[in-house]
């Protein structure tokens, strides 16, 4: 009686049970995964009654409101007109160190980003920011 003896043996790896498997790692983690909403961060400062609030008083005042309106030392302006507002903030007291700069807590923080960029223009090192409540 003869045997058949097989001197190669064929090695082969089945891919498809692998494959199956990394699909489902893909579809686990695109469903877990969080995209869009992470950007953002709502946060709830605390307030406190026990601060004693101590205003530096300063020549320089610029108060943001919600609407728009921008007041320079008491003189009013528009947020549009960033001309007008830039030469204003070029005229303010050059002695006085600290710009106080008050925003409305509803005001857009592009405005007073663009108001504290134009400050730091025309070397005003020292600005105090403050928040107007509702």
């Amino acid at each position: 009686m003869k045997f058949l003896s097989q001197k190669e043996s064929n090695f082969s790896i089945e891919i498809t049970p692998l494959i199956d498997i990394v699909f489902l790692l893909v579809i686990f983690f695109v469903v877990t995964s969080k995209v869009g909403d992470s950007q953002f961060l709502s946060l709830d400062l605390p307030k406190t009654e026990s601060f004693e609030y101590k205003a530096v008083q300063s020549l320089n005042e610029i108060v943001i409101m919600n609407d728009g309106t921008i007041y320079i030392n008491d003189e009013v302006f528009d947020i549009n007109d960033m001309n007008k507002i830039e030469n204003n903030i070029f005229n303010l007291e050059k002695n006085e160190d600290s710009v106080i700069l008050s925003a409305h807590s509803e005001s857009l923080h592009i405005w007073v980003i663009s108001i504290m960029d134009i400050l730091n223009k025309y070397g005003f090192d020292e600005v105090q920011i403050r928040t107007i409540e509702k």
